[in-house]
């Protein structure tokens, strides 16, 4: 019995990135995997038990690397100098974007975990969701401390922004662009957040 190999293990996973990439995911066997990889389809099974769980692995690990690209741009100053900070729109309007494209580059994503996608209850992938929670909270608490932003539960908007992502992939015209999804989100949050007197769209 082969012992896991971190080295075929990273074979693998390349080739896979490559296959969805490439193809619907029900148009991608472990058999293509294996193939691409440059293994017996027996070694894939060695490190994941289904095409579900190798997808579910590819995602966790994207997202994982998404939250942690964003959060020392959405971190707080160390100085606690709101002045020379980011704006925090900026920041929303970062969140917003890298969102889209993760779904735009893993457009199965969400549909496999309504159906119950292998690692959907994985502790680390729920720990970053809430991470990304949040980053987003704090972001915009400092929106509303500087009067960027008028918004009575942070806590519930920092939550909503991912949910807006995950309804547009889920339910949004298959033909719209990533594009025009991040603007009209932005448009959306801009509206609801911008104080009386503050900033139009």
């Amino acid at each position: 019995m082969q012992r896991p190999d971190e080295k075929k293990r990273k074979q693998i996973v390349a080739a896979a990135v490559k296959l969805f990439a490439a193809r619907p995911f029900h148009e991608v066997r472990l058999e293509d995997v294996a193939s691409a990889a440059h293994v017996g389809k027996g070694t894939v099974y060695i490190y994941f038990d289904s095409k579900e769980e190798l997808y579910a692995s590819l995602v966790r690990e994207a997202f994982v690397a998404l939250v942690d690209r964003l959060a020392p741009q959405l971190a707080t100053p160390v100085n606690g100098r709101a002045a020379t900070a980011p704006s925090s729109w900026d920041g929303l309007k970062l969140v917003v974007k890298e969102l889209v494209e993760f779904s735009a580059a893993n457009p199965h994503f969400f549909r496999l975990m309504r159906a119950g996608l292998p690692g959907h209850n994985d502790r680390a992938l729920i720990a970053k969701r809430q991470e990304l929670g949040h980053m987003l909270e704090g972001c915009i608490r400092r929106g509303v401390r500087r009067g960027e932003m008028s918004d009575p539960h942070p806590e519930l908007t920092a939550q909503f922004i991912p949910g807006l992502v995950r309804a547009a992939s889920l339910w949004g015209p298959e033909e719209m662009s990533p594009d025009v999804v991040v603007n009209h989100i932005l448009r959306l949050l801009e509206q609801g957040l911008a104080p009386r007197k503050g900033r139009t769209s």
